[in-house]
This record gives structure tokens, C-alpha cells and sequence, in this order.
């Protein structure tokens, strides 16, 4: 009995053991790996990269890669079906790419939808290009699911080992550079970092940085170009331009740091001021020099913004505080946005009108150009592209287009402004067309707020043939004497 005892005891001891083996291999192997696809995790994929590293230190034959891949539009896909379909399509994912790999590379998911693979022992940079668009194909044949066929795409970002990287988070680094280059260019793409790519995303780190303290450090300031009533031969408005002066890198066109703004979420905070002292300078305008037939404003809205809940009523608190009449505000929002977010579009577009703010549809012609949308949408304006009007020749197809677009506005009852007009000859073939409103160089670059209180106190709001001249030669600026 006692011999027996102690079988049961040695037995049961063994069984123990066993069963702490096993739970503290499955502790390390959830430690290691992803939850919904059993991929390695960001950490495994982190020491497999960094011994490649090493690898590499000591036998500079051995050359690899990293790749960094990112689904495009899964965030929609999943606001659209919900997470579970979301994660029914990475499950699926998962498995392709593991079929696309050769037997030495591995595929890790890092979070969300992004994947990283390790290509060990590439021939060179020819051979991951090649991997990384068989990658790629494996996404393009439809995903069966329970809502039917889902199409897929991704973005690729590559890496190749090189000499200088001693780090792992180095090179992953550097590979979500080229995937945001990627992105960048039309996304379903595959694109290779290098040395200028490190030197730019560090510029807009620099600016992303720099763009949080631009407004309390007055370097924003808004400048204003008129547009002109060619008919009454007066300024009937103007725009509000954005503009940015850094105190080391210059001037930062709005095309470079409005998408900063709305990747950040600062486009709110950039366009409630913006709109407030846009606002307050156009009304002392109109109490200046316009009091009965005032000055109508310009604003832009940007995609992003539409997103804001309380934007409509952050216009009207701005309106009330300035108190600047809803009747002379135009928002601008282009075709591209308000394709974007088709039911946010609507809804402001909607509450805006219902409070009499005008609607302008900027940029038209270079997005969608769609006789749905123009139903859809309750615009006042449409403002006809600049690439349309500089294209206009005796027989183009710009004079036809814009003709074509002339005649849009006045079937769905839209005012018409005409942007980049620069010549002469342009500007008598959109009079001829019967355009009323243009915006342009040839009557005024946009300018500084003390430059166009000063052209309103010489009368030249009333009078844009004089307006013109002094674009063309602006009177000498008095310099303060010693």
C-alpha cells in the first residue's frame, strides 16, 4: 500500500508538472502571438527582425526585408459591417498571406489592420518588390462572407536591410514611411523607402509639431482676394486665403499643412478661427465702406470638418459674436468632400441653408462632376475650376467645358464664379457667357488685411478697372524716415 501510495504520489506529481509545462507555454505563446489570427505579435516579429539584424552584422551576403502593410478602407468596411465582419476579414487575410509566403519569411499583425513580414534572405531590393506584389495578388480575389463578395486592397511600404540599421523599430520605422508614401500616391501600391523619405517625414514631423503652436504664436494669418462683379465693375466679395509663415521654413503652402491640421485634429480649432476673424474683418469693412450694399465673405471648408458635430453650431455662435450677417457668409466646400462624406455633407449643407448661409461647390470639374450631387446638394454657387478657365482657347475643349458648366448653373439655378482668371482674353469669354462673378490675378492676387483696407480707402472696391492698375503697378509703400 504504502509502495502504491507512492506511484500515485509520483504520478499525480508528474501530471503537475506536465500541466505547468503546458499553461505556461500557452502563457508565452498568447504572450507572442495575436488573439484573432495566432500571427506573431509586434513583440515576436520585433526579435525575429532584430536577429536578422544581427545576422546580417556578421554576414554581409545575408540581406532581407521588412514590409509594412496597411488595408485600405477597412475602417470604413468596418463602420459599415461592424467589428465582427471586420474580424471574419483578417482571419481571412491571415490565411492568404501565409500562403504567399516562401517557407523562410514570416507574416506578423502588429494591431488593427496592419501586417508586417519579414523577407529573409532576399536576393535584393527586385526580389521583396516581387514578394511584396504577390502579397498584394493574394488580396484580389473576392472575400466570401455572410453579406456576400467583399473586395480587398493594401498598401505596401518596404524596407531592405542595409549596414546602418542596428535596430529593429528602426526599420520598421522606416517601412511605414514607404507605406505612407504608398497611401499617398493612390494606395494598392507598393513603394521603397529611402533617405529623402526619412529627411520629408521628419519635415512633417517638424510642422505637424510646429502647427500646434502656429495660432498662439500668430504665424497664421488670413489674406484676402476679391472677387469682382465684372458687370458692375465692383468688388462684390472676397475670400479668405490661409496662410502660414513659418519662422524657419517659410512660407508652407495650405495644400501641405491642411491635411497636418486634419490628420491632427486641428482643422476644428484652425477653422473656427479662421472663420471668426474672417468675420470680424469683413464686417469692418462693410461699416467702413460698404454700409448699404455690403461685402459678401468667402470661407473654405475642409472635408474633415464636416465631421464635427458641432460645426454648424460653432459657425452660428461665430455669426452671433461678430455679429456678421449669416446672409453675407459663403461656405466653400469642394466636390471630393462632400463625395467623402456624402450624409455629413447633406446635414450641414441643410442646417447651414436653413440659417440663410450660402453654399458654394468649389474646385468644379476636377472631382466627380456628378448631375446626382448637384440634385442631392442644396448649393448656391458653383465655382468652375481654374485649370477649366486658363484652358479656354478659341477651340479647346476648355471653352467648351466651361460653356458646358455655364450652362449646368443655369438649368439648377446656381450662381456662377469663375477662379483663375489672369488674361484679357479670358476674361471677355466668360462676359460673353454671361458670367458675372470672376476671382483672379487679373483683377487682384489674394492680399493682407492693411492691403485691402487700403485700396478700399482709395475707392478702388467701386471702381476694378482701377483696381486693376494698381495690381499691376502698386503704389510705392512710404518708408519711415530716421
Amino acid at each position: 500500500a504504502a509502495l502504491c501510495s507512492i506511484f500515485l504520489f509520483a504520478y499525480f506529481a508528474r501530471s503537475r508538472r506536465q500541466e505547468r509545462v503546458h499553461l505556461l507555454k500557452l502563457l508565452e505563446h498568447d504572450a507572442l502571438h495575436d488573439s484573432l489570427t495566432n500571427l506573431p505579435n509586434r513583440q515576436l516579429f520585433s526579435d525575429r527582425l532584430a536577429h536578422a539584424i544581427k545576422r546580417s552584422s556578421r554576414d554581409r551576403s545575408f540581406r532581407f526585408a521588412v514590409c509594412f502593410l496597411d488595408v485600405d478602407r477597412f475602417k470604413n468596411l468596418n463602420d459599415s459591417y461592424g467589428h465582427r465582419m471586420g474580424d471574419e476579414l483578417l482571419l481571412q487575410i491571415a490565411r492568404r498571406f501565409e500562403k504567399a509566403l516562401r517557407p523562410t519569411d514570416s507574416v506578423a499583425r502588429i494591431g488593427g489592420d496592419e501586417f508586417t513580414f519579414l523577407l529573409d534572405g532576399v536576393s535584393g531590393l527586385n526580389e521583396a518588390i516581387i514578394i511584396s506584389e504577390r502579397i498584394l495578388a493574394a488580396l484580389r480575389p473576392p472575400f466570401n462572407t455572410e453579406v456576400g463578395e467583399l473586395f480587398m486592397n493594401a498598401s505596401v511600404g518596404i524596407c531592405l536591410s542595409h549596414s546602418t540599421y542596428r535596430r529593429a523599430e528602426d526599420m520598421m520605422r522606416d517601412a511605414e514611411i514607404a507605406l505612407y508614401r504608398a497611401k499617398g500616391h493612390g494606395k494598392g501600391r507598393v513603394d521603397v523607402f529611402n533617405k529623402d523619405m526619412h529627411h520629408q517625414a521628419k519635415l512633417l514631423m517638424q510642422m505637424e509639431n510646429d502647427l500646434r503652436h502656429a495660432l498662439e504664436k500668430n504665424q497664421l494669418e488670413l489674406h484676402y482676394q476679391p472677387l469682382v462683379d465684372i458687370q458692375e465693375n465692383r468688388i462684390y466679395g472676397f475670400e479668405a486665403l490661409l496662410r502660414w509663415q513659418h519662422p524657419e521654413l517659410g512660407f508652407i503652402s495650405p495644400d501641405v499643412f491642411i491635411p497636418i491640421a486634419e490628420d491632427t485634429g486641428l482643422i476644428g480649432e484652425i477653422g473656427q478661427w479662421v472663420v471668426q476673424q474672417a468675420c470680424l474683418t469683413v464686417r469692418d469693412w462693410n461699416r467702413d465702406f460698404m454700409p448699404q450694399d455690403e461685402f459678401c465673405l468667402s470661407v473654405n471648408l475642409s472635408a474633415k470638418q464636416l465631421l464635427q458635430p458641432d460645426l454648424v453650431s460653432s459657425i452660428l455662435d461665430t455669426l452671433t459674436l461678430t455679429r456678421f450677417e449669416p446672409r453675407l457668409l459663403h461656405c466653400e466646400l469642394t466636390e471630393t468632400a462632400v463625395i467623402q462624406y456624402r450624409e455629413q455633407g447633406i446635414r450641414v449643407i441643410d442646417q447651414l441653408k436653413a440659417h440663410g448661409i450660402g453654399l458654394s461647390v468649389d474646385d468644379f470639374g476636377k472631382g466627380y462632376s456628378s448631375l446626382t450631387y448637384l440634385q442631392q446638394y442644396n448649393f448656391d454657387t458653383l465655382k468652375i475650376d481654374k485649370d477649366f478657365v486658363q484652358g479656354m482657347s478659341a477651340d479647346g475643349k476648355g471653352l467648351q467645358l466651361v460653356k458646358v458648366m455655364m450652362t449646368l448653373a443655369q438649368d439648377f439655378d446656381l450662381n456662377v464664379i469663375a477662379e483663375g482668371v489672369e488674361d484679357e482674353d479670358q476674361l471677355n469669354r466668360l462676359r460673353a457667357m454671361g458670367c458675372r462673378i470672376i476671382q483672379g490675378y487679373y483683377y487682384s492676387r489674394p492680399r493682407a488685411v492693411k492691403d485691402i483696407r487700403e485700396l478700399l480707402s482709395q475707392g478702388l472696391h467701386l471702381d476694378c478697372d482701377a483696381l486693376r492698375l494698381n495690381s499691376l503697378h502698386p503704389a510705392p509703400r512710404a518708408v519711415a524716415s530716421s
